[in-house]
């Protein structure tokens, strides 16, 4: 189906709240095989949202409206959007004792004016909300099907997983998709490499989601998923090393996967990165089972003290360099009697960069009994962007290990 998406709020307009709803909308939409046509964004003015509801409403099919369904006098977007389609708002008695019941479970006092969230277009169906007071709202307004969401992210994700995406999947065509997500290239590479690859009905498209690429697979017909595998098949066959894993799977959750699967135990030093590999690797459930520790060494003292690594090596060659990270490496991995020890120390900038060493500089390495690993980079990028991207730099490293791809 073609979609639009309306998002509301003086907020957005002013630039004091970052419109990420809409972005999520469409990637969930692009997933389940639908098209967003078109976009936009007004303020908290009945004529400006009840006009974008109108010109949406002929560009697409379904369209998504965020935002404006709270109790204040500026939460005005279903009333504005049923009166320039000339439907009437009805009060919803059930409507309104959900909402009644939603603030007594959570000890607080439901207000007069939390009334207006019970009015809905004539016709239209409520969507369940267990999170929020505001129920999302489905509505037919002109040729196409509305879906009103709360601009509070936690309240639509909950909305639309549960009421929306059900509805998307029944009412896209029969077809079937995998995504390869790939990271350590950069998407012109991949583009390059594959530019000549033989696709037949299948189509391939790609999606940057820093720092990975995602390669999109998509085939109709009986025949899908059989087409897709022998794409996939040649796909890997030129940029194997590159991908990662599939579909919903994450890098980490790719690290807990091959660590369970060789019973392997992981800890962790890091320096540039502040603790945010260790973060990643823990974010998985059931990563207790095969990550120790992660030690956060950030001074040369901690690496020193905590590590074991000797003054006179980093006097020598500097705390941001391999055989600082390669100690750093050795001394977690002995101190947690793990398998595999990782270690990075960087610079991550905007100040502390050299001539004979720069900003973006990092040394990553890998101590386990067969020996140890490092890779020296250089990501001169954003502090917060470099933190990410190092991030994953060392997790691709252990799981090429794993592999035994290096």
């Amino acid at each position: 189906m073609k979609v639009a998406i309306v998002t509301t709020g003086d907020e957005i307009m002013s630039g004091n709240v970052v419109d990420t709803n809409s972005a999520w909308i469409a990637d969930r939409c692009w997933m389940l095989g639908h098209k967003v046509v078109w976009h936009i964004g007004v303020p908290d003015d009945r004529r400006a949202i009840g006009e974008a509801c109108k010109m949406a409403s002929k560009k697409a099919d379904t369209v998504f409206v965020t935002g404006g369904l709270g109790a204040t006098v500026d939460d005005i977007t279903v009333e504005s959007a049923a009166a320039a389609f000339k439907k009437k708002m009805a009060f919803d008695e059930k409507i309104w004792g959900n909402i009644k019941s939603f603030f007594k479970r959570l000890g607080r006092e439901c207000t007069p004016n939390n009334r207006r969230q019970a009015y809905l277009p004539k016709g239209a169906k409520p969507l369940t909300n267990k999170i929020g007071s505001a129920p999302g709202v489905m509505a037919k307004l002109g040729k196409a099907t509305f879906f009103f969401l709360p601009g509070v992210p936690k309240e639509l994700y909950h909305i639309f997983d549960n009421s929306i995406q059900p509805w998307l999947e029944k009412k896209s065509d029969k077809y079937h998709q995998k995504f390869l997500r790939c990271f350590g290239i950069p998407e012109a590479s991949f583009d390059e490499r594959l530019k000549d690859i033989k696709l037949g009905n299948v189509r391939l498209s790609f999606r940057v989601t820093f720092p990975e690429v995602k390669i999109k697979l998509v085939a109709r017909g009986k025949n899908a998923a059989k087409e897709i595998a022998s794409v996939e098949m040649e796909i890997r066959g030129r940029i194997g090393d590159y991908i990662f894993a599939e579909n919903d799977i994450t890098m980490e959750t790719k690290i807990g996967e091959l660590l369970t699967k060789k019973g392997l135990k992981l800890s962790i030093a890091e320096s540039c990165t502040g603790g945010l590999i260790s973060n990643m690797i823990t974010n998985v459930s059931g990563s207790s089972n095969y990550f120790e520790r992660g030690i956060i060494s950030y001074s040369n003292r901690s690496k020193i003290e905590i590590l074991g690594v000797k003054e006179e090596l980093i006097e020598k060659y500097g705390a941001v360099s391999k055989e600082c990270a390669v100690k750093m490496a050795e001394g977690v991995r002995q101190i947690s009697g793990s398998d595999i020890g990782l270690a990075v120390t960087g610079i991550a900038g905007p100040s502390g960069g050299t001539a004979q060493k720069p900003v973006g500089t990092v040394h990553i390495a890998i101590s386990t009994k067969d020996g140890n690993l490092h890779k020296h980079l250089c990501q001169p990028r954003e502090r917060t962007a470099f933190k990410i991207v190092v991030a994953y730099q060392a997790l691709d490293m252990v799981r090429r290990y794993l592999i035994r791809s290096w």
